[in-house]
């Protein structure tokens, strides 16, 4: 098991003329294996290093060797830069007794100074015993980031042959070719294999215990292993497994993204139709640009300087980058993904989600239900890959937060400022009727016969010519994104941006924020590390990682990574009579209001076939009859408010896992709002409506659209995204409850911020990139006004 832990050295180093120089070292050390760690180990330390008068607060990397118990010594050894930028070092030892003086010289090193290979000064430093409590609280199985930095390759598969093989038969089960639909092949392994490469240990982990599960199934009844199997056998038992309570989860973990990837094959896209988004596009780079710096132009280590350093460039970092270099602030962006522009928004939309959603966009919550949330790793986070909705915070949200002790500038009188400072520059309009697609007419029709209201939504892309491909970067650039938007704004104003960098380190000199450690390869593999000391730090990457990064760097508060709420959502799709184009217009335009429970919200949705295939309720034939006809498709979705029923942690290999419960009012809405969905599209003339229900036939009447509301269902059984993930390091007066305060400062810290949707308190029941930028200028004023 992997292990970290952190510690606080304190002592006096003696120079030359015999004064005495106070030097204290925050360290956070890493092991790949706890066992190594106490028998023979060799663990990486990066941290801060106070030693007056030469360092207040530089990064330190180095090693530590611990052999405690075959040759009683634990060795330090550490590097640092200082202001001139001259090489240091910090070397040390502690001797250890376990028979005498046990205690003693486990907390003393005796340590040396040296700067560019002279001695500067040497002492005696300390582990004091009365911070052992926080000593042995930091002990975490955790894996060092380092091990998770992007190689800036293609993922490989994960499989082993025979798993492929085992893969390679249950896959020619779940599909059954016909019409557009080709017989599972090789290429449908290797894609299922590299969609496996990109997901999270432990949905890898759980891929192939489902594969094995099954395969030791159909040895237990065959007494063959099912890659032996015939067709027909093959076909039996998955059909007896769907309905086995130890494996249908196993059929259904696998099924996904096997259809997923099948579907993706241009074979099928081809034959229905669906474009290829293969057009090249030519662009100018414009001159701000040249404040980008990628990994190929730094040396193997280098340090800089500034007065904020934001990590992140989403709907948070973004904005409070560039509101703090308009006010002349010297601001320094670190993103951990790439600076996608026009010209990389082209290709197979199967290959952008690789490339560019965190872990290939699968990313399941483990609890009673089925929920992938999925985020951006990009130039623009996640706003580069959303729909472009664009809500204001709906005032009575705001009111909920003065009730619970927020300031005043949370008045909806008040904080409309902010609000309308984002819309001018993300040009928020209602988007246009020429894009909206058939399904506008449709659902109005529907909304009609049901007495809702009905509309285009407000969008951040009023250039926008209907290429259906938000979520998968916009090729006019048209979405006004933070990369289109506050990501220029703020180089042209004079912030530099440094990308494919990942930040591990906070550099935190007694509680006080002093920079960061980021680290990257090049194009050929080679290391690189950045030291950025600076004023303050924001932490904006997102309510996903946000919580992670500060667990990483010491940071323990109770609500810490807790209170994650999420709109969960689902989507319908209805069969009409006659085909239309589900590939083009805008995804999300239109929007429903006043129909059925006041928790639900009814938004379009748009989602290619090859990923619709993943959630649609059927199986054999009738899902080969379904994407054989998908020209005569169209989609809507709902989405629900929920009160924060999940948590983000630490997983296998230092990755996310998410927990994530849906409440018994949440599954109330959820039916709801499918019967609603149902009827909406029966009313405006479909022929039946798949509805994302586990073991739902097809909706072809009224009556049993309005029964879904009423049906026995389990949370499991719902085919759910979570979007909008909020609230894991909300603000809030009390340290006990909240992890930032008013002025988005993580409690117990000092320059530490936080701006992205992490801090929001609750969940908002519209799309929330409005309100994270809104109060991202909020702390960026506050920033300013503290470092003045």
């Amino acid at each position: 098991m992997p292990l970290t832990f952190f510690e606080t050295m304190r002592g006096e180093l003696r120079d030359a003329d015999g004064q005495p120089h106070h030097v204290a070292m925050d360290l956070r050390c890493e092991s790949g294996r706890a066992l190594g760690f106490v028998t023979n180990g060799r663990s990486r330390l990066t941290g801060t290093i106070r030693a007056l008068p030469w360092v207040d607060g530089a990064a330190v990397t180095g090693t530590l060797v611990a052999l405690p118990v075959t040759k009683r010594l634990m060795a330090y050894e550490v590097s640092f830069r200082d202001d001139d930028g001259r090489a240091w070092r910090l070397s040390g030892h502690k001797d250890v007794r376990w028979l005498r003086r046990a205690h003693a010289s486990l907390t003393n090193l005796d340590a040396t100074l040296w700067c560019e290979d002279s001695e500067i000064a040497s002492g005696r430093m300390q582990f004091f015993a009365n911070d052992y409590p926080s000593f042995l609280h930091s002990f975490q199985p955790w894996t060092s980031l380092r091990d998770d930095l992007p190689d800036g390759g293609k993922p490989t598969g994960v499989l082993t042959d025979a798993q492929r093989a085992t893969l390679r038969a249950v896959a020619a089960a779940l599909i059954e070719p016909g019409g557009a639909v080709p017989p599972v092949d090789a290429g449908t392994v290797d894609r299922v294999d590299e969609y496996i490469g990109n997901m999270t240990p432990i949905m890898q982990s759980g891929l192939r215990l489902a594969l094995r599960g099954l395969d030791t199934a159909a040895r237990a009844r065959y007494r063959h292993g099912l890659a032996a199997l015939g067709e027909t056998d093959r076909g039996q038992f998955i059909e007896s497994a769907r309905k086995h309570p130890a494996l249908q989860h196993a059929v259904a973990a696998v099924e996904t993204p096997v259809r997923i990837a099948h579907f993706s094959d241009r074979r099928y896209l081809d034959a229905i139709g669906a474009p290829s988004y293969r057009e090249p596009v030519l662009e100018r780079a414009p001159g701000w640009l040249a404040n980008m710096t990628t990994p190929d132009a730094l040396p193997s280590r280098d340090l800089i300087e500034c007065d904020v350093v934001v990590i992140g460039t989403g709907a948070g970092g973004a904005a409070v980058a560039a509101r703090l270099t308009e006010q002349g602030v010297g601001v320094v962006m670190v993103e951990e993904g790439d600076y996608a522009r026009r010209a990389e928004f082209r290709g197979e939309l199967h290959d952008r989600t690789q490339k560019y959603w965190r872990d290939g966009g699968y990313n399941l919550a483990l609890g009673n239900s089925v929920l992938g949330v999925s985020t951006g790793r990009l130039v623009g986070g996640t706003t580069a890959i959303n729909s472009g909705t664009a809500f204001r915070t709906p005032d009575s949200v705001l009111r909920e937060w003065l009730d619970a002790g927020f300031p005043g500038d949370f008045e909806p009188e008040i904080f409309r400022s902010y609000l309308d400072e984002v819309a001018t520059e993300l040009g928020i309009a209602h988007a246009d009727s020429r894009y909206l697609g058939r399904v506008a007419d449709i659902i109005g029709k529907g909304a009609d016969a049901l007495g809702a209201t009905h509309g285009p939504l407000p969008r951040n892309a009023a250039g926008c010519d209907g290429q259906g491909q938000c979520v998968y970067g916009c090729p006019t650039d048209a979405k006004r994104s933070s990369n289109v938007s506050w990501v220029p704004r703020a180089l042209e104003a004079g912030a530099q941006l440094y990308t494919n960098l990942t930040v591990t380190r906070i550099l935190l000199n007694d509680r006080q924020a002093v920079g960061v450690l980021a680290e990257g390869q090049d194009s050929h593999g080679a290391p690189r590390t950045l030291e950025i000391r600076s004023r303050a730090v924001v932490v904006a990457t997102g309510t996903l990682m946000t919580p992670l990064l500060l667990r990483r760097n010491g940071i323990d508060l109770p609500a810490l990574g807790r209170n994650l709420s999420v709109h969960p959502s689902l989507g319908a799709v209805a069969m009409m009579s006659t085909p239309g184009t589900p590939w083009t217009g805008i995804p999300q335009g239109y929007h429903v209001t006043g129909l059925g429970d006041p928790l639900c919200t009814f938004e379009g949705v748009s989602i290619p076939p090859q990923f619709a295939a993943g959630v649609l309720p059927f199986h054999g034939a009738r899902l080969t009859e379904w994407m054989n006809r998908w020209a005569y498709t169209e989609q809507f979705g709902a989405m629900v408010r929920d009160t924060g029923s999940g948590s983000v942690q630490h997983g296998p290999g230092g990755r996310t896992l998410l927990r994530y419960t849906v409440t018994p009012r949440v599954q109330a809405a959820l039916q709801h709002a499918c019967a609603g969905l149902a009827e909406l599209f029966l009313h405006g003339g479909a022929e039946a409506v798949a509805l994302p229900i586990a073991g739902m036939p097809p909706i072809r009447t009224l009556e049993q659209a309005r029964a879904v509301a009423e049906t026995p269902l389990t949370p499991r059984q719902f085919r759910m995204m979570g979007p909008h993930p909020l609230g894991t390091a909300r603000m809030g007066g009390d340290a006990r409850t909240a992890v930032v305060d008013f002025e988005n400062r993580v409690f117990g810290t000092r320059g530490l911020y936080i701006a992205d949707g992490s801090v929001v308190p609750t969940s908002l029941g519209v799309n929330p990139q409005v309100t994270i930028m809104a109060m991202a200028l909020r702390v960026a004023d506050a920033i300013a006004a503290e470092l003045r």
